[in-house]
């Protein structure tokens, strides 16, 4: 029998073979347990099959026989970056790279370590020495462009990626690239052509059809946009974006979106992004009740809560005292309320007792996502991971408290919560009510978001915090307080600032109420999501239908977020939203100097501004019904010294009360985590 040999091993791997070639491979161990050249081949083996950590075992087994080996480093780091430990990953690819300079893949899998680790400036650097070496390098183009993007220069991005057509005019993948390069700076019609030439070249690309029909949404041609969603499905029925799409279709501001969503769950019942959009579009929803929406996350418990046993360690450590390793996964690790909610907490914390790891699923890091990093003890970019393998490396870091701040949000990891890979799982953060999940233990409240009658709504048991259930803190660039406009203008201006979706028929018709009981007032509306024409027109009909004239709006896009901050100049009072309760933008508002008036809800959501105006120093604003808002709204505007006088002071007022105070907050948060864990170290 003729002997085996590591070519032959190489030659059936290269050819498809790779039972074959694990079975050389394997027969050269038993020669030689230490050849490291068969070690790195089972590695890669692995690395095929998914089998990520045997890949590492395996890696590291051949660095052992031949240390330093640049060559199985590159394949160690693969391994890494493929569990989300991307510190390891870039530890080991410089070192390969620094043991191979010209081998262009090692500085492509260093890039692509850097990027997962939100590096983005060394992460374009290492794409360059990859196209330096091998000229045409499609993959260090195409991620290139991704890094340019992610640090906010898409018409570089979209550069680069033009350049890269040069050597593969024909690449189906390089078509779409540049797509969502050209959809990423708004150039829609061309990132429309650009999808259609991906599908002339490969007429199964799902994922083009995908983002053709989001291109043709954002364009409102819906009917075109569903067909190209049912071309995507009827390519891959289980491409969960294409569903996303069809969802899509009506969104949280239409109030069919409810039903529409069960019309595409009727196609794909057991898709969990699916059900999670449909219980976010409850909570904007004010025809549905507080009980039917705890039915529905209770619905979603039962399809998705597993069976098996829970994943964390038998031989976990339940030491009660001892310095706890806290999780938190979110996709929000961004310009989003956690940046001003979320990250001074997990700055705020004693790292001699809390270890903080942050698993990201955000799906376009920014520049703001560097400050989460800098926070945590330990990222791990996670977003290409499995719910099996969030899981297993959740697992494998031995997390003592994980912490959801999604929920059911878009990008959550809630299926990996349902295999309980901690032994204390814990709700806190963006999402507004139960998971639905019986493997979460706990979710943070607080006496007014959730009063102890509520309990029974919630899945999992409520702890509530000792002042609101969040901290606020402000940006260094909020501008100045503004003189209340009402001086100038010589009539007091209502106003709201909250995202498009929570603005409906029922909000509107409050707002009328408030305007019709002052009649020379005017109303203003500012968002981004208003430099949409559909938007605009939904807007202005809505008014229209409550009896209140164009003349008497007044509609801003927004713009940077310090330039928002800035507009709260031009308005004298906010009015909050129902039954979707304004959070940020509360804050924001009265750190300005604004004051405002809520309706205090029936739901979680629906009571973030009366926390805020409770526990921030202004309980004044808060209205037990929309008779009240009015009345209070008309002594506001009949009495405009004093509310020039209140604009003075609101700021001070604001700052030294309860939701400012991120000290005291982070060690009421902290102190009910180690309660809760150390309670659970007594039962076990």
């Amino acid at each position: 029998m003729t002997a085996p040999s590591f070519d032959l091993a190489v030659e059936q791997y290269q050819s498809g073979d790779h039972a074959s070639a694990k079975g050389t491979a394997d027969a050269l161990l038993k020669l030689n347990a230490n050849d490291g050249a068969a070690l790195n081949l089972l590695a890669i083996l692995e690395q095929d099959r998914r089998e990520w950590a045997s890949a590492e075992v395996l890696s590291k087994r051949a660095l052992k026989a031949e240390p330093g080996n640049p060559i199985y480093l590159n394949s160690l780091g693969n391994a890494l970056i493929a569990q989300g430990r991307t510190d390891e990953a870039i530890d080991a690819l410089q070192k390969a790279a620094a043991g191979a300079p010209s081998e262009a893949d090692i500085w492509f899998n260093l890039g692509n370590a850097c990027r997962e680790a939100g590096r983005y400036a060394d992460a374009g650097e290492y794409y360059r020495n990859t196209i330096a070496i091998r000229p045409g390098h499609l993959g260090a183009y195409n991620n290139l462009a991704v890094v340019l993007r992610a640090q906010g220069d898409a018409e570089s991005a979209l550069t680069v990626l033009i350049e890269a057509l040069a050597y593969a005019p024909r690449s189906a993948e390089l078509r779409f690239n540049v797509g969502n390069a050209m959809q990423a700076v708004g150039r829609l019609e061309t990132a429309e052509l650009s999808y259609r030439r991906a599908l002339e070249l490969n007429p199964k690309y799902a994922d083009a059809h995908v983002n053709l029909g989001h291109v043709l949404l954002q364009q409102n041609r819906k009917a075109e946009a569903e067909a190209e969603f049912h071309k995507a499905i009827a390519q891959n029925s289980n491409l969960s974006q294409a569903y996303v799409g069809l969802a899509d279709l009506v969104d949280t501001g239409d109030m069919n979106a409810v039903q529409h969503r069960r019309t595409v769950l009727a196609m794909k019942p057991d898709l969990a992004v699916i059900r999670s959009s449909l219980l976010m579009c409850l909570q904007y929803d004010p025809n549905i009740t507080r009980v039917e929406i705890a039915k529905e996350h209770k619905a979603f418990g039962k399809l998705f809560d597993s069976k098996a046993a829970p994943a964390f360690s038998k031989a976990h450590d339940f030491t009660p005292t001892r310095k706890l390793k806290l999780g938190v996964v979110s996709g929000d690790f961004r310009f989003h309320a956690m940046l001003f909610f979320a990250l001074p907490v997990f700055e705020a914390r004693d790292k001699a007792q809390f270890h903080l790891t942050c698993y990201s699923t955000t799906a376009h890091p920014d520049e703001h996502t560097g400050k989460f990093r800098a926070a945590s003890d330990q990222w791990r970019d996670v977003r290409h991971l499995s719910a099996d393998d969030l899981t297993t490396l959740i697992v494998s870091d031995g997390i003592d408290v994980l912490i959801d701040l999604s929920g059911h949000a878009p990008h959550n990891r809630l299926l990996t919560f349902a295999a309980k890979p901690a032994p204390l799982q814990v709700a806190w953060g963006d999402y507004v009510d139960t998971r639905g999940l019986k493997a979460i233990d706990v979710l943070l409240g607080d006496a007014v978001h959730t009063p102890p009658p509520d309990d029974k709504y919630y899945v999992e048991r409520v702890v509530r915090l000792p002042t609101d259930y969040l901290c606020y803190c402000a940006p260094p660039y909020a501008p100045a307080v503004a003189s209340a406009p009402v001086l100038k203008n010589g009539f007091i201006t209502f106003g709201c600032f909250s995202e498009v979706t929570k603005i409906n028929p029922s909000t509107v018709q409050q707002w009328a109420a408030v305007l019709k009981a002052v009649p020379d007032a005017k109303f203003l509306v500012n968002n981004k999501l208003f430099s949409d024409g559909v938007a605009q027109g939904r807007i202005i009909s809505q008014f229209m239908d409550a009896g209140i004239g164009t003349d008497r709006l007044k509609i801003a896009t927004g713009g940077s977020h310090a330039e928002f901050l800035g507009q709260y100049a031009e308005v004298d009072v906010i009015l909050d939203t129902t039954p979707y309760s304004g959070g940020l933008t509360t804050c924001e508002a009265l750190h300005q100097g604004v004051p405002v008036l809520t309706v205090t809800g029936d739901r979680f959501c629906g009571r973030h501004a009366t926390s805020h105006l409770i526990n921030g120093g202004y309980a004044e604003g808060v209205c037990a019904s929309v008779p009240e808002m009015v009345k209070k709204a008309a002594a506001l505007a009949a009495a405009p010294d004093d509310l020039a006088v209140l604009r003075k002071s609101l700021r001070a007022t604001f700052k030294a009360s309860a939701v400012c105070d991120v000290q005291g907050f982070a060690a009421g948060f902290y102190d009910a985590l180690r309660q809760e864990w150390q309670a659970l170290c007594r039962r076990a």
